[in-house]
C-alpha cells in the first residue's frame, strides 16, 4: 500500500521559519517555490525534453517526497535540504573561535561556452579547492568551510555569453584576509581568452551576518551578469533576463544532480545527526 502524504514538510517550514527569524534575506514561501517549481517544469516541457527525464517532478508539490532519490531540479526538495544545511552549519561556525570571512573564489578555467554547461565537472572543481586546503598552513587544520557552487550567465559588452561558475564561501579560520586570497587563489593560469582581462580571482569581505552568508552561498538560481561603462569608463555589471535556451540548460543540468550536489563542507561533514564536526577537509 503506497504511504500517504503529509500536505506539507513539516521540518522543511521549520528550517525556512528559524531562517526568516535570523534576519536571512530571500527565503522563500511555499508559493514562491511552487510558482518556480511550475514555472521550470513548464519551460522544460514546451522545449520538447523527453518526458521520462521529468515526468515525476510533477507529483512534487512541497509535501514530503513521493520519491525515493531526490533531484535537484526540484526546487523543494533543494531549498528543503540546503536550508537545513545553513541552520546547522550556521550553529558549528557561530560557536568557532575563529575569524569569519565570506569568500567568493572564480576559476575563469571553468567557464564554459553556451551548450556546454553539461561537462561542467563539480567534483572535479571541489577536488581542486580540497588540494588547495590540504596545502594550506597549520592553522588551517581547525578551519570550517561551508558554501555552494554558483553559476552565473555572463554577457561582456561585446556581446559574447558564457557560463561562469564560482564558489561562494563562508569560512572560520585563524587568517586574515590576505592570507584567505593567498591559500584559495587557483592555481592553474587563466585560459588564452581570459588573459589581460581585469578580475580578482579570490574576494574576501567581512561576514556581519553569519546566516545571511551562509544562505547566499547556498543560493540555487542562476543569474544573468552583463557587463556595462560607467560615466567614468570603468566596467561593471548590471542584471539581465538569462535566455530561455541557457535557463532550459541550467535546468537540465540541475535535472542530473542530487539536492546537495553543489554545495560544499570543509571541516564538516553530513551525517545522520546532520552536519557535524570533520578534521581537516
Amino acid at each position: 500500500m503506497r504511504k500517504r502524504l503529509k500536505r506539507f514538510d513539516v521540518q522543511a517550514a521549520r528550517d525556512a521559519e528559524a531562517l526568516r527569524r535570523l534576519k536571512v534575506q530571500k527565503v522563500l514561501s511555499g508559493e514562491e517555490l511552487s510558482r518556480l517549481h511550475m514555472t521550470r517544469l513548464a519551460r522544460i516541457a514546451r522545449n520538447g525534453v523527453d518526458e521520462t527525464l521529468w515526468r515525476r517532478l510533477e507529483s512534487c508539490r512541497g509535501a514530503e517526497c513521493p520519491h525515493v532519490v531526490c533531484s535537484a531540479a526540484c526546487v523543494f526538495g533543494e531549498r528543503k535540504e540546503l536550508n537545513r544545511v545553513v541552520r546547522q552549519a550556521r550553529r558549528l561556525l557561530k560557536n568557532s573561535p575563529e575569524p569569519l570571512h565570506f569568500v567568493t573564489v572564480i576559476d575563469p578555467t571553468y567557464f564554459l561556452e553556451p551548450g556546454r554547461l553539461s561537462e561542467l565537472s563539480v567534483k572535479g572543481l571541489f577536488q581542486s579547492l580540497r588540494r588547495r586546503l590540504r596545502a594550506a598552513p597549520g592553522n588551517w587544520k581547525a578551519a570550517r568551510v561551508v558554501g555552494a557552487l554558483d553559476i552565473a550567465y555572463d554577457r561582456d559588452a561585446d556581446g559574447r555569453e558564457w557560463w561562469a561558475p564560482h564558489l561562494h564561501l563562508a569560512i572560520a579560520v585563524d587568517a586574515d584576509a590576505k592570507e584567505v586570497r593567498r591559500v584559495l587563489k587557483p592555481r592553474r593560469p587563466a585560459p588564452p581568452d581570459m588573459v589581460g582581462r581585469k578580475f580578482r580571482p579570490v574576494k574576501v569581505k567581512r561576514v556581519t551576518s553569519l546566516a545571511n552568508a551562509i544562505a547566499y552561498s547556498l543560493k540555487s538560481t542562476v543569474d544573468g551578469r552583463e557587463a556595462i561603462w560607467d560615466r567614468r569608463g570603468n566596467k561593471d555589471r548590471r542584471p539581465f533576463k538569462v535566455p530561455e535556451a541557457a535557463q532550459l540548460e541550467h535546468d537540465l543540468w540541475m535535472l542530473g544532480m542530487r539536492p546537495r550536489d553543489r554545495s560544499f563542507l570543509g571541516g564538516m561533514m553530513v551525517s545522520k545527526g546532520g552536519v557535524v564536526p570533520r578534521r581537516r577537509p
